[in-house]
């Protein structure tokens, strides 16, 4: 995409959920691009991981990684230390971050309640951690990109805790944006249908079989969605894009 250098070279960029496939592909691309990336998820192995497969392919690559489980505020100060310490300030947030969910009458109450803090509560604290960077340093043009879920349209059975997190993401992205406007911060909700990654329930060579029938989408196509909407110009409000592989589930 030609207009991505111009419009993110130097930006200071977090990327929640960024070990997780789409993360990692947002992550390859924001780099190309310029900015400097720093990318949180919980497993510290599959973080370097990606780390140097970005550095590989961009030796001059700006990245690094903070480990942190973002369900609860302890995971959430920890990254925004890193944040300010290695990053010095914040331009753009991806929030990417999540966790699959089984049907509410076969989940503990432990389980249940961290679904909907790492799906939920994670992004709206993240979400105000980044607006508060930006405001204090009076960034102009801030950009928060929250990835949601078609599922909250769909409403398949079985998915209704994970469909209470992400239909709540939606409720805040759409409300949100609308406050952040005078504070020239947009903010965009991605709303991908299901993605080839590993919160699928099948083999990395299932999945690649559906990615190639068109049941999944690949996650460089999820990333390439954030990365339109992160490079358009300031006056152009991305509020919600909906992708979804041709063969959807509905039901």
């Amino acid at each position: 995409m030609s207009s991505a250098p111009s419009h993110l070279a130097g930006k200071r960029v977090l990327i929640t959920g960024g070990a997780g496939g789409v993360g990692r592909a947002v992550a390859a691309r924001m780099v190309a691009a310029g900015a400097r990336t720093l990318i949180a998820d919980r497993d510290e192995l599959d973080l370097r991981q990606v780390v140097e497969m970005v550095r590989g392919d961009h030796a001059e690559a700006e990245i690094d990684s903070v480990t942190a489980d973002l369900s609860n505020a302890s995971g959430i100060t920890r990254m925004f230390e890193r944040v300010d310490g290695w990053l010095g300030g914040l331009d753009v947030l991806v929030a990417c971050a999540g966790v699959g969910s089984g049907p509410l009458m076969e989940m503990a109450e432990a389980d249940w309640r961290y679904v909907i803090e790492s799906n939920l509560v994670s992004y709206v604290a993240c979400t105000q951690g980044a607006i508060e960077r930006m405001k204090a340093a009076d960034i102009k043009h801030g950009l928060i990109v929250l990835v949601g879920s078609i599922s909250v349209h769909i409403k398949a059975v079985g998915e209704s805790v994970y469909n209470a997190s992400k239909g709540g993401v939606a409720s805040f992205a759409e409300t949100l944006r609308k406050e952040l406007i005078p504070h020239s911060i947009r903010l965009t909700l991605i709303e991908p249908g299901a993605i080839g990654s590993a919160m699928q329930p099948f083999s990395p060579e299932e999945r690649a079989r559906l990615v190639g029938e068109y049941q999944l989408l690949p996650p460089e196509e999820v990333a390439d969605a954030i990365l339109f909407a992160a490079t358009r110009g300031p006056g152009v409000d991305v509020v919600t894009l909906r992708i979804e592989p041709l063969v959807q589930k509905i039901a």
